[in-house]
């Protein structure tokens, strides 16, 4: 399972199936969820924040009785980044791609 540290999403924990470096945290009515799918796009209605991996933990496999709830899900946890892209940039998932591609890699705990 996916916790964050700090910012808007902070002692929120998410059930995501990839933990990649950089990810997209979104929020809409108090509820929040992540783009952490190549193909996720964000809701017009959706705040986006940027979020860097502190720790990747492994995975996890969850049994569930809810139909396309099973699986293997990251267990990770991350940090809200010091300078967000524009909201542009979170919005467009090439630009996106370009954004991350120029930020260093952060140092994080691995398995």
């Amino acid at each position: 399972m996916t916790t964050f540290l700090d910012g808007p999403a902070a002692g929120k924990t998410l059930a995501l199936k990839s933990a990649v470096v950089f990810l997209r945290v979104t929020e809409s009515n108090g509820k929040f969820d992540a783009l952490d799918q190549p193909d996720d796009t964000p809701h017009p209605n959706e705040t986006l924040y940027a979020y860097q991996i502190t720790a990747h933990h492994g995975n996890c496999h969850i049994r569930s009785g809810t139909k396309g709830a099973s699986g293997f899900y990251a267990m990770a946890t991350y940090k809200l980044c010091p300078e967000q892209p524009t909201d542009e940039i979170m919005r467009d998932n090439v630009a996106w791609r370009h954004w991350v591609a120029r930020q260093p890699t952060p140092k994080y705990e691995r398995p």
